[in-house]
């Protein structure tokens, strides 16, 4: 045991029998995190709202809300929901915690934050809070149908500071070697992939086709019950480009891929940073939790995942070359050794993924 960490899959449980988290369902606990489930009460908003100090989110609604939504209608592309979760809180002062899209929800640009009683903060639960969960959903590039228990963010735990300082991302790094060629061998230390966290680069010229571009006028409907939705009816394909260069335009919504693999040892939970103004004016993630295990292997020759990217430029046209510097990991310590990793055991959709991969929905 450390002092300090993220809180992993069996004190999650523990959380649980103790009262701590409420509602929560064990079945979504994953090595270093749990997925959050909405409930069938949502509304439309009329913009996004911060609480003040000491305002309830209940009093937001109440402001804010155009119309109590039905759920089994179709969320609109660019509008603005509240949605309430089944999930609350009563955590112990030294507890708090932070919130990421899943990995099938961002990929999608449905973008999901956290919101909480009192706290004028996206994505962050103060230690010792006590009170309910919602979530600002926005469906940015096609309509999406929601069902009553979908999950589209997850919550991680920490007691304390879990971060890695810059002198323990090198060291952690020298032990584990967390980044991997596409054909599997070790990347040597160097400044280029370690600083205050571990940089990463994407891939442009490794597959006939890198990536995949949102429809700008995607109107068909994607049913989160589906799993055989056609992708050429929501996204473009993106061809290897002639030069190595791909230009990013204003709100286009890009899934890329990066050009080295990732391993997440089994002591260790990771986030990507949402934005890194020393890469770009862009937005390299809408999903970022990293559990323990992924792309971790026993057998070593097997060890390594690429990391997809879901990629959004800001005010101006970005050029982006091959091997460019992408997107920054940031490691954290965990409480303890999960339990269970993250792996296809515990019905993880991405543990494999090689490559490109599109969210749960799509026929391969």
């Amino acid at each position: 045991m450390t002092r300090y960490g993220a809180i992993p899959y069996q004190l999650i449980k523990e959380m649980m029998a103790a009262g701590y988290i409420q509602n929560g369902n064990v079945e979504a606990i994953q090595p270093a995190s749990l997925d959050l489930t909405i409930t069938d009460e949502v509304y439309r908003m009329r913009g996004s709202y911060l609480p003040r100090p000491g305002e309830s989110i209940r009093t937001i609604v109440e402001r804010g809300m155009l119309f109590k939504h039905p759920i089994e209608h179709p969320l609109e592309k660019d509008g603005l929901y509240l949605i309430k979760l089944a999930e609350s809180l009563k955590l112990p002062p030294g507890i708090r915690a932070t919130t990421s899209n899943k990995s099938s929800s961002g990929r999608v640009n449905l973008r999901g934050r956290l919101l909480v009683d009192g706290v004028p903060r996206f994505d962050e639960v103060p230690a010792g809070y006590q009170g309910s969960l919602w979530i600002e959903v926005i469906p940015k590039s096609f309509p999406i149908r929601l069902h009553l228990g979908d999950r589209i963010n997850q919550i991680r735990f920490f007691h304390g500071d879990a971060r890695l300082s810059e002198l323990e991302h090198r060291m952690a790094y020298d032990r584990h070697t967390f980044l991997r060629t596409l054909d599997g061998a070790r990347i040597p230390p160097s400044s280029e992939y370690i600083g205050r966290g571990i940089t990463m680069t994407v891939d442009l010229t490794s597959t006939e086709i890198i990536g995949w571009r949102a429809k700008s006028t995607a109107w068909s409907v994607l049913d989160t019950a589906k799993r055989d939705h056609d992708p050429n009816d929501f996204f473009d394909p993106l061809p290897r480009p002639k030069d190595g260069e791909l230009v990013l335009h204003p709100q286009d919504f890009l899934i890329l891929a990066t050009k080295e693999k990732i391993v997440t040892p089994p002591n260790y939970a990771a986030e990507m940073a949402a934005y890194d103004a020393s890469k770009g004016e862009f937005r390299s993630h809408f999903a970022g939790f990293f559990d323990p295990g992924f792309g971790w292997d026993q057998d070593e020759t097997k060890c390594g995942n690429v990391a997809v990217l879901e990629v959004e430029a800001y005010s101006h046209d970005f050029v982006l070359r091959d091997g460019q510097p992408i997107c920054l990991m940031l490691y954290e310590r965990t409480l303890a050794t999960p339990e269970r990793l993250y792996s296809a055991e515990l019905k993880s959709n991405y543990a494999h993924q090689k490559g490109l991969l599109l969210a749960k929905w799509f026929k391969a």
